[in-house]
């Protein structure tokens, strides 16, 4: 049966074209037209603006029953496996604490608008499946990148048959760093991931970025490239020579400004990608240290930046909204359904409702979506076809 969904203005396509007054009308949950002009029948959204819902492009959700647990601490010591806070905690947990910690994180990105999140997965096969299991049945879909035994506990070795179990139940391989295994792992798991995401945690901390340089006289990211990972994430210490390359190898990367900044590890130089036009993607990453709002994650990248370089025109807003949604679907291979809206595509968007204070007076309401509006502004969340959030109340409250 065709819904339709009227009296509303939409940022359609990648590039998120503000178009006035529209219908969308959605079918078997994809989005059958985008047309300009209303309709007497359908879901009258008031005048909403429709946005695509937002991809978190890198997350650690099984660390949620963990939150702040870390604060105050350098991030080697906080969540470096196999002895960081964060994985003495899990290695305590139980299966049950895990599996309710997720359901909770799940919960809080599906409340913020987040349809899609990319998570590396601690615990080999059985973090995979919790997270697989927590997540089925909910309108929410998890991206989830396992990671070997021995990448997270010590005592364990690699094998052939462990990698391809994961590369078997997972949708690809997270990495804790380029330094968790020798070369000849790393070119097992690039050959054994084949079309799923392979993504590595690149150059966060500003010690090992410096170590990198001084053992292998060369940067994390540089060594990183000879195994072709399809993902980096973090990339916060990218020198000018790393980027250049970035761009030529159109490297999609995920950053993560609010825990780089919470763990005193700096700001990714977003002002030099964007330049670079470089489709960086952001992700909320640990749920130790961060919301996985992505309302928030926006706001700070765009303030962060332009403070930092002193330059209020080093990124732009529409900059930022694309990293929180198409870039980060095309990082994690899902833009053929998410993030942007066109036809064809699942029917997965966001009406924020212009009557709250965001909008108010606005003269640039991109801008505003991305520096004043937050999850309490959404009105509506429709996922692909079917509603988590129905005239302001979410519907998944109680699971």
């Amino acid at each position: 049966m065709m819904e339709i969904y009227t009296n509303c203005d939409a940022l359609v396509g990648d590039e998120l074209e503000l178009v006035r007054d529209v219908t969308i009308a959605v079918d078997r949950g994809k989005i059958a037209g985008i047309e300009e002009g209303r309709r007497d029948a359908g879901v009258d959204l008031a005048g909403g603006l429709v946005m695509p819902a937002f991809i978190n492009a890198h997350t650690h959700i099984g660390d949620t029953a963990a939150k702040e647990l870390g604060i105050g601490l350098p991030v080697e010591a906080a969540v470096k496996p196999p002895d960081g806070l964060k994985h003495r905690l899990l290695q305590a947990m139980s299966r049950e604490e895990l599996y309710r910690s997720i359901r909770q994180g799940l919960k809080e990105m599906m409340r913020s608008g987040v349809a899609a999140f990319g998570d590396f997965r601690e615990g080999g096969l059985d973090g995979i499946r919790v997270l697989r299991e927590a997540s089925r049945d909910l309108p929410i879909r998890p991206v989830i990148l396992g990671r070997p035994m021995a990448d997270s506990k010590s005592g364990f070795k690699v094998t052939q048959r462990e990698l391809e179990i994961i590369a078997a139940e997972a949708d690809g391989f997270g990495i804790s760093s380029i330094d968790a295994f020798t070369p000849v792992v790393f070119r097992a798991i690039r050959k054994i991931a084949g079309d799923k995401v392979f993504a590595i945690h690149i150059s966060e901390s500003p010690r090992e970025a410096a170590m990198s340089v001084e053992k292998y006289g060369a940067t994390e990211v540089r060594r990183a490239f000879e195994f072709e990972p399809d993902l980096m994430v973090h990339l916060t210490h990218a020198t000018d020579e790393d980027i250049e390359e970035l761009k030529i190898r159109r490297q999609p990367i995920v950053c993560c400004p609010r825990t780089n900044l919470l763990l005193g590890d700096g700001i990714p130089p977003l002002h030099k990608f964007y330049e670079s036009g470089i489709p960086v993607a952001f992700g909320s990453d640990n749920m130790m240290f961060s919301s996985p709002d992505m309302f928030r994650e926006i706001d700070m990248a765009s303030r962060a930046t332009r403070g930092a370089t002193r330059e209020p025109s080093s990124i732009t807003a529409e900059y930022a909204l694309r990293a929180a949604t198409i870039s980060g679907a095309k990082a994690l291979k899902l833009d053929a359904e998410l993030g942007s809206l066109k036809p064809g595509k699942a029917a997965t968007f966001l009406v924020l409702d212009r009557g709250k204070d965001w909008c108010a007076f606005s003269r640039n309401e991109l801008s505003s979506i991305v520096h004043r509006a937050g999850p309490a502004d959404i009105r509506w969340y429709v996922y692909a076809g079917e509603p988590v959030i129905e005239d302001g109340v979410f519907l998944y409250e109680n699971i």
